[in-house]
């Protein structure tokens, strides 16, 4: 079996000098060393198209991870691993997952929580669980492999993984929803997991996308540059509808021909607020994970994103 093996950074390739953790070119090969001793039936061929923290990563580097994956010969390949920082792994994990869609061979993106040289660190377990899971072969399409302290080495279908929380490295997917779990080498699928993937509008124009996330007392920046705009609700899907702020500020978007978008917001909850979503202009996502939101409007073609 042959692996492409992308190194992108992280924590899973620093190390700590002088107090600080940078990341350290000589640990993406530590990685292979630690793996290949208990496992030598792998070859690994390696690539490298940047090196950073991933909190320094911006949509530039998305396209050229993008290029060096296509840039390979996928026959010669069992599957791709990509190792990245966890801060912005749900990021490129949607790019991917948007962009090669369910392509025939696994990628599968690997993050550490520490160090590999910290005893606490599970880089070397979500490595191993990305091969275990390419190796069980048969699997099309992106995929985050995560073990969260204290529960079994999950598999996550890429555009479903969530943002961390504050102050946790924990992975998770919308509604729960993992695709499979890696124990003792063994996967196992989840049953209740359904592939099915929600079509997201296309979006014309150039600019960014502002995304502006729901608290008490939102300020409404101006919505001028900007491509689209992505609003993320309560956890209920809810917004302040009577905020005379947000009714100017659908209004600017109007007066400007900038789209107004809702993520995390799902039928079953009527709320009187969200009767006020079809008047200000504001259109209701399909049920994806935010930050797949906020990428698949990035990309803004249908192409990338059916």
């Amino acid at each position: 079996m042959t692996i492409l093996t992308i190194f992108t950074g992280g924590t899973i390739a620093c190390s700590r000098t002088g107090g600080v953790l940078s990341p350290d070119g000589g640990n993406s090969y530590l990685l292979l060393d630690l793996y290949r001793q208990t496992d030598n039936a792998v070859a690994f061929e390696t690539a490298q198209p940047y090196f950073i923290l991933s909190e320094t990563l911006s949509p530039a580097h998305w396209e050229r991870l993008y290029n060096c994956i296509k840039s390979h010969d996928w026959s010669r390949f069992d599957g791709v691993i990509v190792t990245h920082g966890t801060d912005t792994l749900p990021y490129t994990a949607a790019y991917l997952g948007l962009r090669l869609g369910l392509c025939e061979k696994p990628v599968v993106l690997v993050s550490a929580n520490y160090p590999l040289t910290d005893s606490r660190s599970n880089g070397l377990s979500n490595f191993t669980g990305a091969v275990d899971f390419i190796r069980s072969g048969g699997k099309k399409g992106v995929f985050v492999s995560y073990q969260n302290t204290g529960e079994p080495l999950r598999i996550h279908r890429a555009t479903r993984v969530l943002l961390q929380k504050s102050y946790s490295d924990d992975v998770v997917s919308v509604h729960d929803g993992w695709f499979a779990t890696v124990e003792h080498h063994q996967v196992t699928l989840n049953p209740a997991f359904s592939d099915d993937e929600p079509a997201l509008p296309s979006v014309a124009g150039d600019g960014r996308v502002l995304w502006l996330r729901a608290h008490p007392g939102m300020v409404y920046p101006e919505p001028v540059g900007c491509k689209a705009v992505l609003l993320e609700g309560y956890h209920s899907g809810t917004l302040n509808t009577d905020s005379e702020d947000l009714k100017a500020f659908c209004k600017q978007c109007r007066q400007l021909s900038v789209p107004v978008f809702l993520t995390g917001s799902e039928e079953g909850f009527d709320y009187r607020s969200k009767q006020a979503f079809e008047a200000l202009g504001i259109r209701v996502l399909p049920s994806v994970s935010p930050v797949t939101a906020y990428v698949g409007l990035h990309l803004a073609q249908h192409e990338f994103i059916a």
